[in-house]
Order: C-alpha cells, then structure tokens, then sequence
C-alpha cells in the first residue's frame, strides 16, 4: 500500500507499518532449545566441578588420615619406660600422635603379649594405636633403632616427677578397713563434698579426668558408671551414691564438669562428679592407690574403682577395668543395709 487517498474514505494515509510485535521474528523452537541446553550444560558443569573440587578435598583429607594412622591404626614412636604386673601392658613414653593426642607417658596394650618379649626399658620402639569406642591396643610391636627415637619424647625428665603414690600421701586403705575421711572442695554445682555426707549410704567412687583420650580409660570408667546408675534396683537407689573423682583440678572446674557429665548422665540425683585442691586430691588418690603423673595436659594414671559400705568400710577395690556394673550391682545388694541404718560419721571419718 502506498502513500495516498484510502480508496474508501478518500483519507490520507501513509504506508502501513508493521507493529512491534509482527516486525520480531519469532525464534525458531530448535534454536532456543539449543540455547537452553547451552545455559544448562554450563551449570552442570560449574556444579560438576564444585562437586569434584570438593571430594577432592575429602580424598586429600583422607589420605593425610592414612598418612596419619598407617593402614589401621595410628603410627606411633616411643621409648619403654616400664611394664605392670599384666604380661600385655607396657609403659611407653611416645611422641605426639598427629590428629589424636600429645606426646606423653601411658600404658598400653599389647594385642599379642609375645609381641612384648625381649624389650626393655630404654629401648626405642614404634607399634600402631588401635581404638574403639570402648578399647584401645597396640600391634605391629618392633625394635628401632637407638637413633630412631628421642631419649625422652614426651620431654625433658622433670625433677620430683611422680613414679607412683605422691609423696606424702597416705596408705592406701585395706578391704576390711575404715575409710578416713576427705573433702573434695567443689562438685559439679560448686559445692563441697565429703565423705562423711554419705554415711549411711552405698558409695561406689572412681577416678577420671575429663580430657582422658583413650576410650578404654576415664571414658569406658564413666560409661559403666552409667550402665550401672541404670541398673540399679529402684527400692535400693535411695542408698546407693556414685562418685566421680577428677585429679585434674585445673582444667575441671564445675562447668567442665558438668559438660562432662552431660556426655553420660541427665540424672545426677545420686551421681556426683567433683574435684579438690592439689592437697585434697593427693589425699584422696593416696587413700585409694591412684597413680597419677601428668606430662603436659595429658595424665598418666591407672584405674581404681571402690566400693564403702554403708558403715564407712571398704568392702571392694576393682583395679583396671575388667569390672562389669553387673558385678558392682551384686556387691551393692551384698552390703546394702535398710535405710534406717544410717549413723553419724566416726571421728577418723570426719575431716577438718
């Protein structure tokens, strides 16, 4: 159509010029599918690469652990420092274990006590650590050389370190035998607790130290403690009190202990975890043969578990930890007496 007259109307009109819409060509449906498909192979391929950055970084992850831990366990260096009475365990002062804890002294356990034969003190050893969620072992037991290993990894020996009781101490107290009294200064809620308190009463009482990191220790010690406030006739709880001893006074105070005993219990009406002064928890590890010897923020220590009858008597010690609450739930019917048989402590009970 030209510019000119409508044949119609006889109005001037101008060329007809096409909308906006008509003057768009409409994509072809092949072409903005490829452009879609465009768009979408590249995100997949950013995700793609997003995803395989990031295994990338669990595999490096999990090849530093490997590196770590050698093909099952940790790979540990160390020197023997001593053996106990049981043909598996040795004493071993060993460098830091990378990821898992400090250079330090401790006892182990051999797998395989023949693995044991021919060491001595002083030897230069390297062994892989072994843990579960509730033991701990060492395997792979071979002689190094002198050179191999420093003469003393977990540091320099210390003057006045501790080889057994502390001096000073007391006796560690016979089955059979009245326990003296003791006061630990704060308990979980910061309150004093003492011996005395539980007269009348069944007390089973054990050591631990919250930062303890070998499962078959401090950890294993309160998870039967749980096992054995669980199993706990009910017409017997009101007599029966559960002690847990902290000999790292430093670092637990009430909070950490609380936190701790949060890991294990919600019912701390008959269990009570608390610590003492540097005197008080000497005293108390030394009525009880606790060993202690602490190398940096790790402590060396073995394993005491005891049971006081109502009258204040020892009436059972379990040293290590091959006890089983079932056990301890029998020895607690044993010496449990009525209720009514509670009495004021003894003068060796009461503490200053």
């Amino acid at each position: 159509m030209v510019e000119g007259f409508h044949p119609a109307t006889r109005l001037p009109m101008k060329n007809h010029l096409p909308s906006t819409i008509h003057e768009r060509a409409l994509p072809c449906p092949t072409e903005a599918l490829a452009r879609l498909s465009n768009r979408l192979s590249k995100r997949i391929y950013l995700i793609g690469a997003g995803l395989a950055l990031a295994l990338l970084v669990i595999a490096a992850g999990a090849l530093l652990m490997l590196r770590q831990r050698g093909a099952g366990g940790y790979d540990v260096k160390g020197r023997v420092v001593g053996f106990s009475d049981d043909p598996r365990r040795l004493i071993v002062e060993h460098e830091a274990i990378e990821g898992y804890m400090p250079a330090m002294t401790m006892p182990l356990v051999a797998k395989d006590s023949t693995a044991l034969d021919g060491l001595a003190v002083g030897d230069a050893i390297g062994f892989r650590l072994h843990t579960e969620a509730d033991s701990s072992w060492i395997t792979g037991v071979e002689r190094l050389p002198d050179t191999a290993v420093a003469r003393h990894p977990a540091g320099p020996v210390r003057a006045g370190a501790a080889n057994g009781p502390q001096t000073g101490a007391p006796q560690p107290v016979r089955v059979g035998v009245e326990v003296p009294g003791f006061t630990l200064s704060q308990n979980q809620n910061g309150k004093p607790v003492r011996l005395a308190d539980y007269r009348g009463d069944v007390l089973v009482l054990t050591f631990i130290y919250t930062r303890c990191p070998l499962p078959d220790y401090c950890p294993l010690m309160s998870k039967r403690f749980a096992t054995l406030q669980e199993q706990i006739p009910p017409k017997l709880k009101e007599q029966v009190e559960l002690l847990s001893i902290s000999f790292d006074p430093e670092y637990d105070t009430p909070s950490v202990l609380t936190d701790y005993a949060a890991r294990y219990t919600g019912d701390l009406s008959n269990w009570t975890f608390a610590t003492g002064t540097k005197e008080q928890i000497e005293r108390v590890t030394g009525l009880f043969g606790v060993f202690t010897e602490q190398e940096g923020g790790q402590i060396t220590h073995n394993l005491t578990t005891a049971l006081i009858g109502p009258e204040g008597t020892l009436r059972e010690v379990w040293r290590g930890n091959d006890w089983q609450p079932a056990d301890v739930v029998a020895d607690i019917k044993r010496v449990a007496g009525p209720a009514s048989a509670r009495a004021a402590p003894t003068a060796s009970q009461r503490t200053p």
